[in-house]
């Protein structure tokens, strides 16, 4: 598995409920935030090593272009980052980047319907990101935002209506999501940590990225997570 400097948060009112039990029990044996159960976490681990190593850079920000070359200089200095990607590796296009950013409100639609996913697999997907995107709004706690995201996971796992493709993309999308939003609302945060939200274009970036594999989805997702942040 690959490491992380991420580290596991606490609730801010420590929860000793019956109904939590074999959840918390679950997390004592998975490193947070990942999820073992997801065939495709390891997509999760590989965006915080290029996150962590991007912020860790004194030469931060500049346009998206700019952004897409640190990123993918960093990335090609990863031997998890090499072991992951295919060939032929797709770079990530600055013009989709700022179509993501600018097309916040139609972008999942956009990006999901052009996918390879099944009719039950784009459905899927968009109803879970758009309500997560609410969720997020009103849910502080990174427990309760982990579960969430991993419920979901499960389902689709059991869900003999979806396809190997609408899996692997779903979950490629979840598990960047899951990392991505725990990193966000982590506690207690780091002096070192950067400010981080998570935004609708991060995720629905990972899914056009997911479309080629496991390492453009990393790539995509972070590039416009960075330009949405920045």
């Amino acid at each position: 598995m690959m490491s992380t400097g991420l580290v596991s948060c606490s609730s801010d009112n420590d929860t000793t409920n019956s109904e939590n039990t074999n959840s918390n029990s679950a997390k004592l044996i998975t490193t947070l935030p990942g999820n073992d159960a997801n065939p495709y976490d390891e997509v999760g681990w590989l965006y915080n090593e290029l996150f962590d190593t991007y912020y860790t850079n004194a030469n931060l920000g500049g346009s998206v272009t700019q952004i897409i070359t640190k990123v993918q200089t960093i990335a090609d200095a990863s031997a998890n980052f090499n072991s992951t990607k295919g060939s032929p590796y797709h770079n990530v296009s600055s013009t989709r980047v700022l179509y993501l950013l600018e097309h916040t409100t139609t972008c999942v639609n956009d990006v999901i319907s052009a996918s390879s996913m099944s009719t039950t697999g784009k459905s899927s997907l968009t109803n879970f990101i758009n309500s997560f995107i609410i969720f997020l709004e009103n849910e502080n706690d990174c427990d309760v935002i982990y579960d969430k995201v991993v419920a979901y996971e499960n389902g689709v796992l059991l869900n003999a209506a979806l396809t190997e493709t609408d899996k692997r993309i779903i979950l490629t999308t979840t598990s960047i999501t899951r990392h991505s939003a725990f990193r966000a609302r982590k506690k207690p945060k780091k002096n070192t940590d950067p400010d981080w939200d998570i935004f609708i274009g991060n995720i629905i970036a990972s899914t056009e990225g997911a479309e080629y594999g496991s390492a453009e989805a990393a790539t995509m997702s972070l590039v416009t997570g960075i330009a949405q942040n920045d």
